[in-house]
């Protein structure tokens, strides 16, 4: 395999991604603002595209790559790396979505429900996952890793606590519920912000 062409094709890629990577933060940060604002975020939908998009082209040139040099050991695994966070980065736009949907559906009527300071606390963390997750990925950064998996510990309580605390009720109120339904979505972008970091393995 010409060590140099590799090389240059798997930057490439990473060009790519990192292209990617910038909208899904975008997509996580005006997130965020919809969260505190409790408003629809109208770009979402053209950013979700994008990085679409750039999810299939990345996924397109690392399988090129495979198939053009047929690496072994470490570029192999880089490519396949490749793919595998492209498509948790798309995962986690994609559960954004799904938060600014509820958003959209509660709110209608000009109704102004907020999550609770502990699920916009939840989701200040998790936005600060994902940039962790993407820098110890590409930076082979194992203590920034971990410090990702410990912090996905945390989000987990905070799920497992809530589910815990409406088991012990007969009704959810539209707060409650809401910051059920918020939080299950940011538990989902937690995991994948850990499986990207854990490609620095």
């Amino acid at each position: 395999m010409s060590v140099e062409p590799a090389r240059r094709d798997l930057e490439a890629i990473y060009s790519n991604l990192d292209r990617m990577y910038n909208i899904v933060v975008k997509i996580v940060a005006d997130t965020l603002r919809s969260l505190e604002e409790w408003s629809i975020n109208e770009a979402l939908e053209d950013h979700l595209y994008l990085a679409e998009n750039l999810s299939a082209v990345v996924e397109e040139q690392a399988t090129f790559f495979i198939a053009k040099y047929q690496p072994l050991g470490p570029e192999l695994l880089e490519a396949k790396s490749l793919i595998r966070t492209s498509y948790d980065l798309y995962r986690i736009a994609r559960y954004c979505r799904e938060i600014n949907r509820v958003i959209a559906y509660t709110s209608r009527g000009g109704r102004t429900l907020k999550p609770s300071q502990q699920v916009r606390k939840a989701a200040e963390i998790v936005a600060s996952m994902v940039g962790d997750a993407y820098k110890a990925y590409r930076s082979r950064d194992n203590e920034l890793r971990r410090k990702v998996e410990e912090t996905d510990n945390m989000i987990d309580k905070i799920y497992d606590a809530m589910l815990e605390r409406i088991g012990k009720v007969e009704s959810l109120s539209q707060t409650e519920a809401v910051d059920l339904l918020i939080v299950r979505h940011l538990e989902r972008i937690a995991d994948h912000a850990v499986y990207i970091a854990r490609q620095a393995e």
